[in-house]
């Protein structure tokens, strides 16, 4: 049972499930037009100040909705405060649509029950927003999985989207952007187990820069990424 649990969230964070996680640049796009990022060294300091507020954003999200997966007034709170921290409107409607299709491909593959479906019914009844770090939360702890190998597999899919993004934006090289995600594991590590113990109310913070970035996408006169 372990082991499929493994799998099925594997495909779950996988790059090529159809949830459109590979149209999001979460501002990346924006510091690389004005020119902050144009290298391999920039990417670097751009994930490592990604990963310290990664916690407390959808990773830590992920989390407590792991922690609260059967209670639903909870849940329902998560929902409530997802929607109200995340102040850029496209990164907020990117997260809602890929939980919109994350629940829409869990359901074509007869695999949307329980909580999952209960959040899929709020969501058609405009109960609740949906977001997509809750519904993998959600999924993952009604599969039993533990917390630190779901918190993993679901950070390490979102920092390997953004370098992947990165060596597309610069350009850099595969092997340069291996690198750089290769030097990012430690980081990844010690967010994991920051997000295991984030108290709700500490859900929120954010680095500034970052926020305004994703603000000024929306504003770009041409761009590659949808946020």
């Amino acid at each position: 049972m372990q082991k499929i649990s493994l799998l099925k969230m594997m495909q779950s964070v996988d790059a090529f499930f159809p949830v459109g996680a590979f149209t999001l640049s979460n501002g990346l796009e924006d510091y690389v037009i004005v020119e902050k990022i144009h290298s391999i060294e920039g990417l670097r300091e751009y994930l490592e100040g990604f990963l310290q507020v990664f916690p407390y954003q959808d990773l830590g999200i992920a989390a407590l909705a792991y922690r609260y997966g059967k209670d639903r007034n909870m849940l329902l709170r998560l929902d409530e405060l997802a929607n109200a921290i995340k102040c850029a409107r496209e990164v907020r409607t990117g997260c809602i649509r890929m939980c919109s299709r994350y629940l829409k491909a869990r359901e074509a593959m007869s695999d949307c029950g329980g909580k999952l479906k209960w959040y899929r019914e709020k969501i058609k009844n405009k109960e609740a927003a949906g977001f997509h770090p809750i519904a993998i939360g959600i999924y993952a702890s009604s599969m039993g999985m533990e917390i630190e190998e779901m918190l993993s597999m679901y950070g390490y899919s979102v920092i390997s989207a953004i370098v992947n993004n990165g060596v597309k934006l610069v350009p850099l090289s595969q092997m340069e952007g291996q690198k750089v995600l290769f030097q990012m594991l430690e980081g990844l590590e010690k967010a994991v187990e920051r997000a295991g113990n984030v108290a709700m109310e500490e859900l929120g913070v954010s680095g500034s820069a970052f926020e305004i970035h994703c603000m000024n996408h929306e504003y770009l006169y041409s761009r590659q990424y949808m946020s």
